[in-house]
């Protein structure tokens, strides 16, 4: 259970350490963070879900915030139906080029924007003023059932993901 609502972020992540560390000048500017806790005991709160990613904010907030220039939130991105949704609060500027990533990539079509807002880890960051989106495929109808197993997920949809956010920190991000 939870091989994409979890498991595919924390592989996407493993694997994007591996590439980014064979050059060492883009792995230099680029800092993994994996958060846990996400969940809700009961319902999204100012207290409740978020744990992980809302004491990394804490962290950072203040002058600690302005080393990081923006950030990717990847949650279930190993879908082999992949169809990523990019929540409607994401940062604009950052959307646009992670579209223009996928598109020079010939994989726009498995982007999209999602007609709301999402909470999600990437919003304490937004809060504290470090631009990040959430790459997120929302409609997984095993999410958050025992059937979140690896027969559900594909290699191709990593690396779908894993070449567009490479792109994006290449030529937009990191420029």
């Amino acid at each position: 259970m939870g091989a994409n609502d979890a498991g595919s972020s924390t592989g996407l992540l493993l694997e994007l350490a591996r590439v980014i560390g064979q050059h060492p000048n883009l792995a230099g500017k680029i800092e993994l963070v994996f958060f846990d806790g996400e969940e809700a005991y009961d319902h999204f709160s100012e207290t409740d879900g978020l744990y992980g990613s809302r004491y990394f904010a804490r962290q950072l907030q203040g002058s600690s915030a302005k080393q990081f220039r923006g950030g990717i939130l990847f949650d279930m991105v190993g879908d082999r139906s992949l169809d990523v949704t990019l929540p409607a609060d994401s940062p604009a500027e950052i959307a646009r080029n992670i579209f223009a990533a996928a598109e020079t990539l010939k994989l726009r079509s498995y982007f999209t924007y999602l007609d709301r807002e999402m909470i999600d880890d990437h919003s304490p960051l937004n809060a504290i003023g470090i631009p990040t989106i959430d790459v997120i495929d929302f409609d997984y109808p095993s999410w958050h059932t025992a059937g979140d197993t690896i027969d559900k997920i594909s290699a191709e949809s990593l690396q779908i993901v894993g070449s567009v956010a490479l792109y994006y920190l290449s030529e937009f991000a990191l420029k």
